[in-house]
């Protein structure tokens, strides 16, 4: 498994570095690793739902989402004896969802990573208060219909933590054409937040 995730550098809605180690998810985590059915069954209850979460933030599609939550917890149950409790056992197993996500992305090649060169109207995005009246779940789901690069590049900046130069290496392409789809995603859905505002306020 390609090791693009750095524990010191993430940084993920989904996991959350500060939270204290569970000493049951240590447990766990133990259960796991020498292969007790019944303790592969209680992880997969409790973290399969955030693990799905995002892998359709990543791919959009939710049969293709639900397939690769599926092959991640393979991987996970397969490399869980190399779990140490540095961080949380919910954000380990989300770094190696991520890096499964990446893997898949690599191996399709389907996506255009392609620069956008002409210039473009440039957005006011929202202010943190707007951004709080916005459900969690709406937020999710604008993200999760961006257009297929403009999604994985945000992902990977603005939600694991990652610079242009990092995904850059991950993904094969120019840190210009990185930034730029950035600017776009996030244009995109800065106008879909306005929307929302608009039709909800």
């Amino acid at each position: 498994m390609r090791k693009y995730l750095r524990p010191s550098s993430v940084i993920s809605s989904e996991s959350n570095l500060k939270e204290s180690v569970n000493i049951e998810d240590l447990e766990l985590a133990r259960l796991c690793a020498r292969g007790d059915e019944n303790a592969r069954k209680e992880m997969y209850i409790r973290y399969a739902g955030s693990l799905y979460a995002i892998c359709i933030r990543y791919v959009g599609d939710r049969e293709l989402a639900r397939d690769l939550m599926h092959d991640s917890m393979i991987r996970i149950y397969d490399t869980i004896g190399k779990y140490r409790p540095t961080g949380t056992l919910k954000s380990w197993m989300s770094k190696v969802t991520v890096n499964l996500l990446i893997d898949h992305i690599r191996k399709e090649r389907k996506y255009q990573f392609v620069s956008m060169e002409r210039e473009y109207e440039k957005i006011p995005e929202p202010s943190v208060e707007e951004m709080r009246t916005v459900p969690k779940d709406q937020i999710m789901r604008m993200v999760s219909e961006l257009p297929e690069a403009k999604r994985v590049i945000f992902n990977l900046f603005c939600v694991e933590g990652y610079s242009h130069k990092d995904i850059s290496v991950m993904l094969g392409i120019k840190e210009k054409t990185s930034s730029s789809l950035l600017f776009k995603a996030r244009e995109q859905l800065s106008r879909n937040v306005r929307d929302y505002l608009r039709e909800n306020g």
